[in-house]
């Protein structure tokens, strides 16, 4: 029995062992950003606005927007503008800086320092395929520049 132990566990050691130089060697452990991760393919190219995708975010995915706006609501107004900047920042862009961003925060963890004081921030919009899914759907519908959707 302690042979047979010995030997599954040199084994999968081995086996361990030779997968991580394998992976190592060709560059397959390397991080980087798809389409869809970390920011779903259709944020990356919708032509909406933060505002837009919020007030659909309201209006389908009410319960993503309603715990997103409590938290929201309890951070201070200095974050909570530092928020609605970089939101905005990030919308303003066309879709290869969209995607760079994407590559960026996917491969670097510090390049993203809103993520440091609320690691949140962005989840209403960065969320999951289904609720950008939904939202870039709807979003065109609603006013482009109505800031009194982050009044919640």
């Amino acid at each position: 029995m302690a042979r047979r132990l010995r030997a599954a566990l040199f084994g999968a050691a081995t086996a361990a062992a030779a997968t991580a130089v394998l992976l190592t060697a060709t560059g397959y452990a390397a991080a980087d950003a798809t389409d869809d991760y970390p920011i779903p393919n259709r944020i990356l190219h919708t032509s909406c606005t933060a505002e837009q995708i919020m007030a659909a975010a309201r209006d389908v995915e009410p319960i993503y927007y309603e715990r997103y706006m409590i938290d929201y609501n309890n951070k201070s107004p200095e974050l909570q503008q530092a928020v609605r900047d970089r939101i905005h920042w990030f919308f303003g862009m066309d879709y290869a800086g969209r995607r760079q961003y994407s590559e960026d925060t996917a491969t670097n963890a510090f390049y993203e320092q809103l993520s440091w004081q609320w690691p949140n921030w962005a989840k209403l919009f960065f969320n999951n395929k289904g609720v950008a899914a939904h939202t870039t759907d709807m979003c065109a519908q609603y006013p482009s520049d109505d800031q009194a959707i982050w009044n919640w």
